[in-house]
């Protein structure tokens, strides 16, 4: 697991799977998995938000671990797609996503 973390990374992972696995399979698992802890443990009433989840509602240690979640897969794929040897337009599209997912780390701040 350490390496696989270590090589992710460092964006010694493919592409694809960096992108769809851990970019979006694994942090939309991650992001339920917080806003359960949210509901059950914090007790915020996120059940009338849940198609449009407002993060500045959140508990601080919550805003924090989805922040440095963030940036961990947005640097792991940005680093994957430095290494893409592929067509070119993946790449750009890669990198434009990042960008905005990087933007929108904003909304967890205030």
């Amino acid at each position: 697991m350490k390496n696989l973390c270590i090589n992710f990374w460092n964006g010694n992972i493919s592409l694809w799977k960096s992108y769809w696995l851990v970019g979006e399979l694994l942090n939309a698992l991650v992001i339920l998995i917080i806003v359960n802890i949210e509901i059950q443990i914090f007790q915020n009433n996120l059940i009338n938000l849940i198609p449009f989840i407002n993060f500045s509602n959140f508990n601080l240690l919550s805003k924090i671990i989805l922040i440095f979640w963030t940036v961990f897969i947005t640097v792991g794929i940005w680093r994957a797609a430095e290494k893409y040897k592929g067509n070119i337009i993946w790449i750009i599209l890669t990198l434009i996503f990042l960008s905005y997912r990087i933007f929108t780390l904003r909304i967890m701040i205030f």
